[in-house]
């Protein structure tokens, strides 16, 4: 059985990301992270622990304009772990076309876990590019 308010709690975890990833704000994003946190980007080698993602994503933030968007396809909780499961679009500004080479969709799995002070923080983000997720699926 899911629990509905801790998968929310995880949930609303995930909004303030996205809302911090978008705002480029890496102290707001990096509050919500576990220290021991593993991050496998579809497109760079495996970083383990905060002191090798987060630099990772300053210089990523240098680079990128647009707006993260997330949708939800499955949840899972059990203890003090959760995951979520989703589809990304990385949407351009307006009027800008984004590099041929970009990867602007994709499917994502977020493992939580809860702390000692009964916070969900981000351990676990795997990100793939498969081809059924495509723009569309957000409009």
């Amino acid at each position: 059985m899911l629990d509905t308010n801790e998968i929310d709690r995880v949930r609303e975890n995930l909004s303030t990301w996205l809302a911090a990833f978008n705002a480029k704000d890496i102290d707001a994003l990096f509050a919500l992270y576990d220290p021991e946190s593993i991050y496998a980007n579809a497109s760079a080698p495996l970083m383990r622990g905060v002191d090798q993602i987060k630099p990772w994503y300053m210089q990523a933030f240098e680079a990128i304009d647009g707006t993260l968007h997330h949708k939800e396809e499955a949840a899972f909780i059990e203890g003090n772990m959760a995951v979520l499961l989703g589809a990304y679009y990385f949407e351009p500004p307006q009027g800008v076309a984004p590099p041929k080479d970009a990867h602007l969709t994709g499917r994502v799995l977020l493992a939580y876990r809860r702390n000692a002070a009964g916070d969900w923080k981000l351990l676990f983000d795997i990100d793939n590019t498969p081809p059924d997720v495509t723009p569309a699926l957000f409009a």
